[in-house]
C-alpha cells in the first residue's frame, strides 16, 4: 500500500522550547500533511561557557536516547545525534549520515511517495546531500551569519552550499530576499504569520503584571544585543507614570533599566502563556539599534500585540511598511518618544480600535502562509516532475 503523497522534514529550533516561524508553518502544514521535526543541530560551534556546556549536555543526553516523540499536534519529533563544527566537509558528510540512519525508522513507517526537507538551519545541507530528496527549501529568517552570537564562518560555508543546492528559498522579510538569492531561483517572500485563535480569548493577566500603574509599556522577546536598551531607558525616563515592561530572556545587562522604579523585567514565558501575559500591555514595543542586522529582521512579536488589539509603536525596520497602516514607525529616539506620548494621550483606547487591529492580523494567519507555502511546493514538484519525465521520454528509461 503506498504511503503517504508527500512527507515534510523540517530542520530547526528544539520543537517546543522557543517556537520559531519555521515551526509556527509546519504546525500549520502537519493539519493536512505528515510532518517529521529535526530538533536543533546548532548553527554555531559550542564554546566553553557554562550555558553552552549545560547544551550540550542536554543535547547530547537526548540524542543518546535515539527516540522520536509525537507532538500533541501530530509532528514527529526527532533527536538528532550530530557534531558541531559544521564548517569541516568531513563532519558534514558524518552528520548526514548519522541523520539520515535515524530518519530511516520514520520513512520505513510513513512510506512517503515523494521527500520535502525544509530547514531554517544552512548546516542542513549535509542531509539534504545525504538524502537527495525530491524538492529542499532552506527557510531564512534571519541574516544568521550578523547575529552577535554566531559562528560567522561556519554559518557562510553552509549557507553558501544550501543557497546553491536547495530548489528554492523562502525569506522572511524582503531584505532577506535581496540577500539570500541562489543562483537557479528567485527568493520568495514568506513574512510571518500569527496564530490568531490562539491569542483570541486569553485567562486574566497574572496579578504581577496586571497590578501595575498603568499605562503599561510592553516589550516581549529576547532582550539581546538588537535591543535599544538607551531608547528604553529614555521611554522610562519620559513617562515615569507608566510602568515599562520586558517580557523574555535577558541576554544583556540591565542595570541602566533595573535603576527606574517604573522598569519591571519577567522572565520567559511558555508560548501557552505568553498571551495572557502580554494582553495586560497597553503599548507594545518594538524597539530595535538601528544596524545592517536589524535590516534584515521581521518581527515575530508584531502580529502577536496587534492579535490582542495593542496598538504598537515600531522602529523604521523596512519590513514593517507592509503593516504601515496598523502601527506607528519612528525613524529616530526623539520620533518614537513622541509616537509614545500620542498614544498615551488617548489611552484607554477604544474597543472599536482593538477591535480593528484583531480583524487586521485574520489576514496574516500561519494558516494562510502554510497555504502559500504549499503552493510553491506543488508547483515546483509539478515542474520537477514534468522535466523527469521528459528526460525519460527523450533517453528512455533506466531500467
Amino acid at each position: 500500500m503506498l504511503g503517504p503523497p508527500r512527507l515534510f522534514v523540517a530542520l530547526g529550533p528544539d520543537w517546543g522550547r522557543h517556537p520559531s516561524s519555521l515551526g509556527h508553518l509546519m504546525r500549520a502544514v502537519a493539519r493536512t500533511e505528515p510532518v517529521v521535526w529535526v530538533n536543533s543541530i546548532a548553527q554555531r560551534s559550542p564554546r566553553l561557557t557554562l550555558q553552552d556546556t549545560r547544551r550540550v549536555a542536554q543535547k547530547c543526553w537526548a540524542g543518546l536516547q535515539s527516540r522520536t516523540d509525537t507532538a500533541g499536534d501530530g509532528v514527529v519529533v526527532v533527536h538528532p545525534r550530530v557534531l558541531p563544527y559544521h564548517q569541516y566537509a568531513i563532519v558534514r558528510k558524518l552528520n548526514g549520515r548519522l541523520l539520515g540512519r535515524q530518519l530511516k525508522p520514520v520513512f520505513a513507517h510513513n512510506r512517503p511517495q515523494s521527500l520535502v526537507v525544509v530547514s531554517s538551519n544552512p548546516a542542513a545541507i549535509a542531509l539534504i546531500e545525504y538524502l537527495q530528496p525530491d524538492l529542499s527549501c532552506y527557510f531564512c529568517m534571519d541574516d544568521y551569519a550578523m547575529m552577535s552570537d554566531s559562528d560567522a564562518r561556519s554559518i557562510e560555508i553552509c549557507e553558501e552550499l544550501m543557497l546553491r543546492r536547495a530548489d528554492c528559498v523562502f525569506a522572511t522579510s524582503q531584505r532577506l530576499c535581496a540577500l539570500k538569492n541562489g543562483g537557479r531561483f528567485t527568493a520568495i517572500h514568506l513574512p510571518h504569520g500569527v496564530d490568531a485563535g490562539h491569542f483570541e480569548a486569553p485567562p486574566p493577566a497574572p496579578d504581577v503584571i496586571s497590578r501595575l500603574p498603568r499605562p503599561i509599556i510592553g516589550f516581549h522577546g529576547i532582550v539581546g544585543s538588537r535591543v535599544d536598551i538607551d531608547l528604553i531607558e529614555r521611554i522610562a525616563v519620559s513617562f515615569p507614570k507608566a510602568s515599562i515592561v520586558t517580557l523574555g530572556k535577558v541576554e544583556v545587562n540591565l542595570s541602566l533599566l533595573r535603576r527606574h522604579s517604573n522598569f519591571h523585567a519577567f522572565d520567559v514565558v511558555t508560548y501557552e502563556d505568553l498571551p495572557r501575559w502580554i494582553q495586560a500591555f497597553d503599548i507594545g514595543l518594538v524597539a530595535y539599534r538601528h544596524d545592517r542586522h536589524t535590516q534584515s529582521v521581521n518581527p515575530l512579536k508584531l502580529l502577536e500585540y496587534l492579535a490582542l488589539g495593542i496598538p504598537v509603536v515600531a522602529d523604521d525596520v523596512p519590513e514593517l511598511k507592509l503593516h504601515c497602516a496598523h502601527i506607528i514607525t519612528a525613524k529616530s529616539h526623539d520620533s518614537y518618544l513622541a509616537a509614545v506620548a500620542g498614544l498615551i494621550a488617548r489611552y484607554p483606547f477604544s474597543d472599536d480600535e482593538r477591535a480593528e487591529r484583531r480583524s487586521y492580523v485574520r489576514m496574516h494567519t500561519w494558516e494562510r502562509r502554510a497555504e502559500r507555502f504549499l503552493t510553491v511546493c506543488d508547483d515546483l514538484g509539478g515542474s520537477r516532475r514534468e522535466r523527469g519525465e521528459t528526460m525519460v521520454s527523450q533517453h528512455g528509461s533506466h531500467a
